[in-house]
């Protein structure tokens, strides 16, 4: 390896502040991408902004990282207080082809906006899925005692209040997650500079990206499929419980006609 022609190495890192960011009225004139916003700071760093709720930071201190998070938070749906983070280095390596080594070191041709794009946006998609597998992992400690009793042919004990509370989160985790594991869409850059499918195609690799979305796609579909049968049987037991109540008043009205007709 010729050091010489190696550059300096370069730190970037995702981190996922929240639900959602709102880009929206945050053009800038200095910006080279508008999906995700990317652009140059004062001391030549970058940062990515996704609405995903995911901000990259390249070449940029932990106090510049900070004060510009700071700025976004207004702009954050659900803040998270415990940031799920990823970390890369980026080496540069003008004389050698795009390459990852699989412990988190990521040798470029060049440092130049497309490629840092694509780094970017391989990064985000992890975090946001770490994100992702870490919320869903407790939404089935709460459910997997739902299922367990569906198994049995029964609705899980407790009141009717706390079992459309689990329906509900169960829902909302469907909802917030399900349009974040598609990875067909390829990342805009590609449209522009398909010369970088390759180097696309290796960062989905290292990240293991297809594997994890198929599998938060799976459990997702548990979620859903668990949140239907209890929302079914939930309305199976009140229609039950309405065919008793009229039976019970059909009964009292006999009852009254009977009592008119022979006791008085």
């Amino acid at each position: 390896m010729n050091n010489q022609s190696t550059g300096p190495a370069t730190t970037i890192r995702a981190l996922q502040l929240g639900d959602r960011i709102d880009l929206k009225t945050l053009e800038r004139e200095d910006a080279f991408s508008t999906n995700p916003l990317a652009f140059r700071t004062a001391s030549g760093g970058t940062a990515v902004l996704f609405r995903s709720g995911v901000a990259v930071f390249a070449a940029m201190s932990p106090p510049e990282e900070e004060a510009l998070i700071d700025s976004l938070l207004p702009r954050v749906a659900s803040p998270l207080s415990e940031r799920e983070t990823e970390t890369a280095l980026i080496v540069v390596r003008p004389d050698a082809e795009d390459l990852l080594s699989g412990s988190g070191s990521i040798q470029l041709r060049a440092l130049d906006q497309n490629r840092l794009l694509l780094v970017s946006e391989a990064l985000a998609t992890s975090v946001a899925m770490a994100y992702d597998e870490r919320r869903i992992s407790r939404a089935f400690d709460r459910i997997g005692p739902v299922a367990q009793s569906l198994s049995q042919r029964k609705l899980p004990a407790g009141p009717k209040s706390a079992l459309l509370e689990q329906i509900g989160e169960a829902l909302a985790i469907q909802q917030r997650l399900a349009g974040r594991i598609d990875l067909d869409d390829k990342p805009d850059v590609l449209w522009d500079h398909p010369e970088l499918e390759r180097l696309w195609t290796k960062l989905v690799d290292e990240y293991d990206l297809p594997a994890r979305g198929r599998a938060i796609g799976r459990k997702l579909e548990v979620i859903q499929e668990t949140a239907d049968t209890l929302t079914e049987l939930m309305a199976t037991r009140t229609s039950h419980r309405l065919e008793w109540y009229i039976i019970i008043l059909i009964a009292i009205e006999i009852a009254l006609g009977l009592y008119d007709r022979f006791w008085k």
